[in-house]
């Protein structure tokens, strides 16, 4: 038999790709091109519940972009051990392994974890493969709109909470590695290109994208997009081509946009302040960019709630230190600063909790409400916090709810009072098995025998999920019921369930269980090694056996040397150096501190 492949269109080398394997292929169509789906005939039948909205989405991105889909097919292969996650090969993207599931695993599948990587890697097809980044240095023109793509998507799928959800987890992303802070967007002195992927290319690039879109509007913003792909098709672009195309869409200047946020490092650090002067019925606003460097240009949306009832105040922040005025009837019931949540910087908002109450309550997106949880999470001594998070429990979108749950500071009496009616409710009746998971979770701190039959009945879901959840609330009220469950549940092939099994190991187990920890270990794919760490450290403080526990640390060591090029080595050295803190008792202290000193010392030393 011989198969010829054909590509008449030009692309970029490193975008070819070859792949052999033992592949069962579901064929869909869209517009007349085949879309086709390769995977391990053990989850073909699944292929459809996997990848079903690719031609949606196909459909979707070239309305939106103004550009049909421009290659002939587009295929989706699922590969093993490919430790990029994803690539978008032209016509033919690469996917790893995680995308595979089964009917059970499918229950507890959600978009950021798992679907969002499939528009990313369709819309590099425009932006990557149909245009591509001219340089290293300008890789985030091809990532931050792949990145900015998997909110849009959600947005047309899912509704605004889930679009916003995603767009605030990428934020925080950026935010939590102060790592990212002193780099520019587009850089171009690095020593090797794989510096450039990181936080700042497709996180923070992202976010930018989303920032630009609000400040031109949709159809600006699209024309501009559009603009770009037709005049690079099938060639090369840059960071200022794409300003220039959006410049030509809006016929702004946008110099100043680039220039702050594109060759440019880091973000605004800003404190915002209030004051009512009942006198004058004037409501101030006071500013204040705190980061070192360059004073960032902020146009803000400022809505002013009196009486129920928002006005939109559009302002834009200039200097470091800003006041600005708003009149009003009545002293606000809320003022809300950065009232569309895209601006990406870091705030210190100085509102009482009563205003952040109002806003969970009354201003309409995801980031109000999860502010307001924020806000009363750190004030649970308050009456009005345990009131605020109690009703978010009940939240119309099911990630505040799970981000709720999370918050409560069940060592609280009061809030445990307050809040256990309602995590048993949510443990057994919401929809969404995440939110179930974490209510169960919740319940196992509180550690109420009246909860040890709710975690057996839930043993049985069929969610991984939950029922991992069950078996960790299981091992916190009934500990050997949880060891004889765990035992029971050794066959389950989900990294969900072995995980939680293993956590069960680390809290009640000991040598025995441990070559199940080890050979569980070493099966899952490096992602899930990452996943398992924390149990499999904790699961050597309660072993007795120095070779077992020289396995362990040696597995640990592997990974912070095979990664360290990635960031991984600090922190795992830092978890060696827990469990050595930890180890203070039993027959192998010694040789356990020794083995953990040379593991460290051998990191360090390692290239």
């Amino acid at each position: 038999r011989t198969d010829t492949w054909k590509m008449e269109l030009p692309h970029a080398p490193y975008l070819f790709m070859l792949a052999v394997g033992d592949f069962k292929v579901y064929k869909d169509t869209w517009r007349g091109k085949e879309v086709s789906y390769y995977l391990e005939p053990k989850y073909a039948p699944f292929a459809k519940q996997i990848f079903g909205d690719t031609p949606e989405m196909l459909e979707f991105f070239s309305q939106r972009l103004g550009v049909e889909y421009p290659w002939n097919k587009y295929a989706q292969i699922v590969t093993r051990d490919y430790v990029s996650g994803a690539m978008e090969n032209t016509t033919a993207t690469l996917h790893g392994e995680f995308l595979q599931m089964n009917p059970r695993e499918l229950l507890d599948r959600e978009y950021g974890n798992n679907q969002s990587v499939i528009a990313h890697e369709l819309f590099h097809q425009w932006f990557g493969d149909y245009v591509t980044a001219e340089s290293w240095s300008n890789l985030t023109v091809n990532e931050s709109m792949a990145d900015f793509s998997e909110a849009l998507w959600a947005e047309h799928k899912y509704g605004a909470d889930a679009a916003d959800a995603h767009r605030a987890q990428y934020l925080r992303n950026y935010l939590n590695n102060p790592g990212n802070y002193a780099k520019d967007l587009v850089r171009f002195h690095y020593t090797d290109k794989e510096e450039m992927f990181d936080g700042v290319t497709y996180q923070k690039g992202g976010a930018i994208q989303d920032m630009l879109r609000n400040y031109l509007g949709d159809d600006v913003y699209f024309a501009g997009l559009t603009q770009y792909l037709k005049q690079n098709a099938l060639g090369n672009g840059e960071a200022h081509q794409l300003r220039l195309a959006m410049e030509a869409a809006s016929g702004r200047d946008l110099n100043w946009f680039y220039n702050q946020w594109y060759y440019n490092a880091g973000h605004p650090v800003v404190s915002i302040d209030y004051g009512w002067d009942a006198a004058k019925k004037q409501q101030s606003v006071t500013l204040k960019q705190t980061q070192p460097g360059v004073v960032f240009q902020l146009p803000l949306a400022v809505d002013v709630y009196v009486n129920g009832k928002a006005e939109r105040h559009l302002v834009t922040m200039r200097q470091a230190t800003e006041t600005f005025f708003f009149p009003a009837a009545s002293k606000p019931d809320l003022v809300n600063v950065d009232a569309t949540k895209l601006t990406v910087w870091q705030k210190t908002d100085n509102k009482p909790l009563t205003e952040f109450a109002y806003q969970y309550g009354h201003a309409p997106l995801f980031v109000d409400r999860y502010e307001a949880i924020l806000a009363a999470r750190g004030k649970q001594d308050e009456a009005a916090a345990r009131t605020l998070l109690v009703a978010a429990l009940s939240d119309k979108f099911y990630a505040l709810r799970a981000t709720a749950v999370e918050a409560l500071n069940l060592e609280k009496t009061a809030v445990a009072k307050a809040a256990a009616p309602m995590l048993r409710k949510l443990a057994t009746t919401d929809p969404q098995n995440s939110v179930r998971a974490e209510a169960l979770l919740a319940l196992a701190k509180l550690k109420e025998k009246r909860d040890e039959k709710l975690f057996t009945q839930q043993l049985k879901n069929e969610s991984y999920r939950v029922s991992g959840a069950a078996l960790r609330g299981l091992g916190a009220v009934a500990p050997s019921k949880a060891l004889a469950q765990a035992k029971a549940l050794e066959a389950s092939e989900n990294q969900s369930m072995i995980g939680a099994v293993i956590e069960v190991y680390a809290a009640q187990g000991g040598d025995a269980q441990w070559s199940f920890v080890r050979d569980k270990f070493d099966a899952v794919p490096i992602q899930a090694r990452f996943d398992l760490l924390e149990g499999l450290a904790t699961m050597l403080l309660r072993l007795n056996d120095a070779t077992s526990f020289g396995q362990g640390v040696d597995r640990i060591k592997a990974l912070a040397i095979q990664y360290k090029p990635q960031g991984a080595a600090e922190p795992l050295i830092g978890l060696l150096q827990s469990v050595k803190e930890r180890k203070t008792s039993g027959p192998i202290v010694q040789p356990a501190q020794q083995m953990i000193d040379k593991a460290v010392q051998e990191i360090q030393e390692a290239k």
